[in-house]
């Protein structure tokens, strides 16, 4: 259920960052709107989800001893047809994000943080092949030490795509405007670091589906909810290339790990059984 909650719950969340977006920012100015309530009702929904997303993956506490290849190890086509379609909009968007560093005028920018994304980028690619490899893996009867690697490039991959999302937002007065998706990149970070974990330390295969379940609703509300808003004629509050290319990215990273999640429930389900 806790991969079907966290794609449900994608849908009144995307209403509410539409609603959050047409009301909460001043019209002429793109700036928050002093007094706005629908900031604390996004809050406040993404806090429920939360406890709702904890209470369904508490049973994942029993898995903590299980073998990483019980936990995950599938043939199922539908998951290496969803993951493999992430990997490659991951690549696709990296691909897009890179063409638009060399191209983008650099006056504004300091050699570091051109470096810093030109980096972002090559590891976003390397991460889509990382994951392809690591599908295929994942169809193994044991996992050897090679393709346990491909979840490390990922892992860093979203540290950088964290970092990259924080540099380009926090001084903006519009902060507001990126919040949600700045905080589901930190839950992004987590789910792969528990991905990690499941290979090189205590696996916590909760902590695992209580975080990727989080960055997908609020991933997905992010993206959609501003693609609604833009819909509805929003103008105000227009996102940048880059800024659109960083949330597809997240989307992306989001679809993979809400896959791995699909096995990970299913498997707890077969084993309760």
């Amino acid at each position: 259920f806790l991969p079907l909650a966290a794609a449900a719950l994608a849908i009144p969340g995307i209403g509410l960052r539409a609603l959050h977006l047409l009301n909460g920012f001043d019209v002429d100015t793109g700036l928050p709107t002093a007094g706005s309530p629908w900031v604390w009702v996004c809050t406040a929904f993404f806090a429920l989800c939360a406890v709702l997303y904890g209470v369904l993956a508490a049973p994942l506490r029993e898995q903590e001893n299980t073998p990483f290849e019980r936990l995950f190890g599938t043939e199922n086509t539908l998951f290496r047809m969803t993951t493999v379609i992430a990997a490659m909009l991951l690549i696709a968007c990296s691909a897009g994000y890179l063409y638009f560093t060399f191209t983008a005028d650099t006056d504004n920018f300091s050699m570091w943080a051109r470096i810093l994304e030109i980096v972002y980028s090559l590891a976003g690619i390397g991460s889509g092949v990382c994951m392809i490899a690591f599908t295929k893996a994942q169809s193994a009867a044991q996992l050897t030490s090679e393709p346990a690697k491909c979840v490390l490039l990922p892992l860093f991959w979203s540290a950088i795509h964290l970092l990259v999302n924080y540099r380009m937002t926090c001084t903006d007065p519009r902060l507001p405007l990126f919040a949600f998706g700045l905080l589901a990149d930190v839950m992004l970070v987590l789910a792969f670091y528990h991905i990690a974990r499941l290979l090189y330390g205590r696996p916590q295969p909760m902590l695992l589906a209580l975080f990727g379940a989080l960055a997908a609703v609020m991933s997905f509300s992010d993206l959609g909810g501003y693609g609604l808003a833009r819909l509805m004629g929003v103008t105000s509050v227009a996102w940048p290339a880059k800024m659109l290319l960083r949330s597809g990215l997240s989307a992306a990273a989001c679809i993979y790990v809400l896959a791995q999640l699909f096995v990970l429930c299913s498997k707890n389900t077969d084993h309760a059984e």
